[in-house]
């Protein structure tokens, strides 16, 4: 399995498709404001060919485009493009579409992975999708678009999920993601939550925003930037999965990742990303022997923080250092079994 991708920080979708010939799979990632005219343009170019797009900065090689538009043409890999719609509702409904794809691939643990864009909805949609990925042992990767729409084989969906299922024809597909947060050591449990609304109205019985405030000491002001810093994380078994905030309301903390009643709670600390980043590269050489592609889902507060940081070009350079990496920066991110923010997720394959 191979990947080609193309980029155009103007937003030429055919300057970006010049070295993409006779794919047999295509990931889109563009601007809002060209979205429609891409999807269409797309599937008048590759006729048949099986693609998913989705809305939102991208990256491809050493470069990311923050108004422009990334295509990845994959090689190699049996490949079936199907949507899950009624997201906020019932997208169980549609789950025969994935087993259809899962069939039609062949698809099957070590060799197989699910990529997907969403416009939200995501532990609904992650619970939704491993009702048949977990029990094959294939992995899910993916993320939220940064918009209403994604698209599946040249249609355009709202409250909806755009699935890619592939199956590497000459080779592995392993998942990843990367925590560049560890623990503080100190555990917590959320008392009061409204879930639907990911919000976290209180840590040990105290009111959440305070809580937060006077673990760390900072101002109500900072706590939207805090989070770069000091994300919470939730304990499941021995992960920590991140939970991003997003504002106070009153006394609680608005989220972008759902919290329950009783979930084990950690503050988390920002590490040494960069030795974190080298480390995950070797993991992945050395589990898949030759690494041939990358494709990853970037967190927007990571790319924010790289941003910040001064590292941001860096970080690219770094990441593209088996001359194949691309992806999307997603306003949350899917592995596996769970809806996690602040994280880089990916693909990758021999």
């Amino acid at each position: 399995m191979k990947q080609i991708y193309g980029q155009s920080a103007s937003g030429n979708l055919r300057d970006a498709a010049s070295s993409i010939n006779n794919p047999d799979a295509l990931i889109l990632m563009t601007s809002a404001d060209n979205f429609e005219r891409h999807v269409n343009e797309l599937s008048e170019m590759y006729k048949g060919v099986p693609s998913i797009g989705g809305i939102g900065i991208s990256y491809a090689g050493t470069s990311a485009t923050e108004g422009g538009v990334t295509l990845i043409g994959l090689y190699d890999v049996a490949a079936c493009a199907g949507a899950l719609e009624e997201l906020s509702t019932m997208p169980v409904k549609y789950i025969k579409r994935l087993t259809d794809a899962i069939s039609a691939v062949g698809a099957s643990a070590g060799n197989s992975a699910c990529f997907d864009f969403t416009t939200g909805c995501d532990g609904k949609l992650v619970t939704t999708l491993n009702t048949e990925l977990d029990k094959r042992n294939i992995p899910l990767i993916g993320g939220t678009v940064d918009g209403p729409t994604i698209s599946v084989n040249g249609y355009i969906y709202k409250d909806a999920c755009a699935f890619l299922m592939l199956r590497n024809k000459t080779g592995k597909i392993r998942a990843y993601k990367e925590n560049i947060y560890l623990p503080t050591g100190q555990r917590f449990v959320a008392t009061k939550t409204v879930p639907e609304n990911m919000t976290l109205v209180e840590v040990d019985g105290h009111p959440a925003a305070r809580f937060y405030q006077d673990v760390l000491g900072i101002s109500d002001e900072e706590v939207a930037t805090q989070t770069f810093k000091n994300p919470f994380g939730r304990v499941y078994g021995q992960e920590t999965y991140l939970i991003s905030i997003k504002e106070i309301t009153g006394t609680a903390l608005n989220c972008y990742k759902q919290v329950n009643d009783m979930d084990i709670l950690t503050l988390m600390e920002l590490k040494d990303y960069k030795q974190i980043v080298k480390d995950s590269l070797d993991k992945m050489q050395q589990d898949l022997g030759r690494v041939s592609g990358i494709i990853s889902v970037n967190c927007l507060f990571r790319y924010l923080l790289f941003q910040q940081e001064g590292y941001l070009n860096d970080y690219f350079r770094e990441m593209n250092r088996y001359n194949s990496h691309a992806g999307l920066v997603g306003v949350g991110e899917h592995y596996c079994k769970q809806h996690i923010n602040q994280t880089m997720c990916c693909i990758a394959f021999d």
